[in-house]
């Protein structure tokens, strides 16, 4: 441990998931012996491999491998705009390539996140917890954490990547990447044994802060279990279905479906009944403005009522659902806004009506506030033209294709709230899930779905269902009849778009590779994975690259 490492970490307090401010502290010489002196101190440590986690979240990389590589999202090209040398429509054709950013970014966050893992285990093993006014019991926990934040890392590599060295020390060497199933059973057996040592959630009234609880060890193992036909050609969708069946009744935490659409997504979103591991964020720090940055058309602030939002960038939109206006796609994925019931409350253009209450989740036709009166103007193809966002990409009216972006093209989805310029405090007040009890709810459901129980799938799913209408009265619930694995697909797509994770879903379901959906036709199963970027493999040429790359 170098004396640099430790006066960096004695001003760390960017992690704002404790309930430990530090102030900031000099040393002329710091060294463990004098930094670890206090809780704080100890949270510092922790805090830090949690920062670079939440990073790896807010540079959106891998929400860009998850989304725009799918059926719900798109990209286009708008006459010049988001082309970036063809970057957006590889993601979209599948045609990517060894050096395309997000790809590399996110094979890059997900070693940094694991060596600063290493790195913070190694530190807090050595501290002798009673000293410092801790207990055994939260040292035990706070390993742990990190064990499974670990075990989270390399299981997003075994699947963006097919997995990753295995290293188990912050001194290990440079190393060949390890087999999918030695990245899987190592990841087991960290789940295994770190699950029973972290804390539960106590009750349902216990914000969720970022950090890792029971619950959400005991998730990450079930997604394990439920992606072992995928990552190791298993079938552990029984020990999937047992732990996710344990954690619906409570067994690992605290946690119920929220009785609001919006609860799970609002500003106090970490307050939630269903928050089981959430990304902080606030508006001091902006976390997620680059997503709102990337989604929104270029005068959202007028549309919003909110001068203080940045200028958005106009990129990401809703796969649409029609050629042109008026002929509707064909294509069992995709679609995306037409597959919510109009009836669905979710399904509103989006109104921010003061003191934290909004209604509705997309920007979709004309972009008028309606407490304002002011409309939305068009800055570059629609250069001030009132705006009017269209379900269509057909900017020419000849063809509706990933070329053919217009400045109004595409319905953007508003799933973290904006708030006007009266609440800019709370603008970026809502945390964005990882994981939530509704998608313990809907694994439970495809796990009883792929042995049979179309029945039980259905009353889980429309569980959640129901709080979408209103007094709870759903005119399209899932049946036992009408459930299969289109109609799967559709339910996870308008539950959790745009929380990153369609592309796992997708594939586990056997779709993401053999299906059509707009301007995409089926690929192979080699682009189940990703490459290994190029400057990876030229950094440790022990490093093999996945087949066909």
């Amino acid at each position: 441990m170098t004396k640099i490492k430790y006066m960096a970490l004695a001003a760390v307090g960017t992690f704002m998931m404790s309930s430990c401010d530090l102030d900031e502290k000099f040393y002329s010489e710091v060294t463990p012996d004098n930094f670890f002196t206090s809780p704080e101190s100890v949270y510092a440590v922790l805090a830090k491999p949690f920062d670079q986690w939440r990073y790896y979240h807010n540079e959106k990389n891998n929400w860009v491998l998850e989304e725009l590589t799918t059926d719900e999202m798109a990209c286009p090209a708008r006459a010049g705009d988001f082309y970036n040398g063809g970057e957006y429509l590889r993601y979209h054709y599948h045609t990517w390539n060894t050096a395309d950013r997000f790809i590399v970014n996110n094979f890059n966050q997900l070693n940094y996140v694991i060596a600063r893992s290493l790195e913070a285990r190694e530190d807090l093993a050595g501290v002798n917890y009673q000293s410092v006014g801790l207990t055994e019991e939260e040292k035990a926990d706070h390993l742990n954490q990190i064990n499974t934040l670990i075990a989270y890392c390399y299981m997003r590599g075994l699947n963006s990547y097919g997995g990753l060295p295995i290293y188990t020390s912050s001194q290990d060497k440079p190393k060949a990447r390890n087999s999918r199933k030695e990245n899987f059973d190592f990841i087991e057996s960290v789940l295994i044994d770190a699950i029973p040592k972290l804390k539960p959630r106590a009750s349902l009234s216990e914000a969720q802060n970022g950090y890792i609880t029971r619950g959400t060890g005991a998730m990450l193992l079930a997604q394990l279990y439920l992606n072992a036909d995928v990552f190791i050609g298993e079938n552990r969708y029984s020990d999937a279905e047992k732990l996710l069946q344990d954690i619906y009744e409570g067994v690992y935490g605290k946690y119920e479906i929220d009785p609001s659409w919006s609860g799970p997504h609002d500003f106090d979103n970490d307050r939630s009944p269903e928050a089981m591991w959430y990304v902080p964020s606030q508006t001091t720090k902006k976390e997620f403005d680059g997503l709102y940055r990337f989604m929104f058309i270029a005068d959202a602030k007028t549309y919003f009522d909110c001068n203080v939002l940045a200028n958005p960038y106009n990129g990401y939109q809703l796969a649409p659902s029609y050629e042109k206006e008026g002929v509707e796609l064909v294509s069992k994925l995709g679609r995306t806004y037409s597959k919510f019931h109009d009836l669905d409350l979710r399904k509103k253009p989006y109104v921010y009506n003061g003191n934290k209450q909004y209604e509705g989740m997309f920007c979709v036709g004309l972009q008028k506030n309606p407490h304002t009166g002011k409309v939305a103007k068009g800055t570059k193809l629609q250069n001030g033209k009132e705006m009017v966002l269209v379900d269509y990409i057909n900017r020419t009216g000849n063809k509706s294709d990933m070329m053919e972006g217009d400045e109004n093209s595409g319905i953007r989805l508003v799933k973290m709230p904006v708030s006007n310029s009266a609440d800019k405090d709370i603008l970026f007040d809502a945390d964005f899930p990882v994981i939530r009890f509704t998608e313990v709810v809907y694994n439970l459901a495809e796990c009883k779905f792929r042995r049979g129980d179309k029945k039980g799938a259905a009353e889980l799913i429309n569980e959640v269902r129901k709080r979408n209408f209103a007094n709870g009265v759903d005119p399209d619930p899932v049946t036992e009849a009408n459930l299969d694995i289109y109609r799967l697909a559709d339910e996870y797509m308008i539950e959790f778009l745009g929380e990153g994770h369609r592309r796992t879903d997708l594939i586990r379901f056997g779709l993401f590779t053999t299906e059509s959906w707009w301007d995409h036709t089926p690929t192979d199963d080699t682009k189940k994975v990703f490459c290994i970027p190029l400057e990876a493999i030229q950094g440790n040429p022990l490093l093999q690259q996945n087949p066909g790359y």
